[in-house]
């Protein structure tokens, strides 16, 4: 053989055997990462997904504004926490608010009294 065909095929072998190493490395990491995903979706359906729904019961949340099971669990969880979220804050009222509710309820408490 010509000394420049060994060295080219040295760099074709390089290649090859490099491309197999790093399509082998992306591969593991796809498995890792989906069984990594699989057990996070097991855990929020165990851990997290029955407080969520215990909690928009408490709250009277209709189940159409629950989300679906088929959108898979992450979605799930991120719908009862958005539906969660807007019902606690538009149960809340400002200090000042309670503070001026109480002040106009005395005073026609007073008035009443007076009359």
């Amino acid at each position: 053989m010509v000394p420049g065909w060994e060295a080219a095929l040295a760099a074709i072998g390089g290649l090859v055997l490099g491309a197999g190493i790093a399509t082998w490395l992306v591969r593991q990491r796809e498995r890792r990462l989906l069984r990594m995903r699989v057990e996070l979706e097991a855990r929020l359906r165990r851990d997290v997904l029955p407080v969520l729904e215990r909690r928009a019961d408490v709250l009277g949340i209709p189940p159409a504004d629950r989300g679906h099971n088929d959108d898979g669990p992450i979605a799930l969880v991120q719908t009862l926490g958005r539906a969660i979220k807007l019902i606690e804050e538009s149960q809340e009222l400002p200090f000042g608010d309670t503070l001026q509710a109480s002040r106009e309820d005395l005073e026609e408490e007073l008035e009443s009294a007076e009359a």
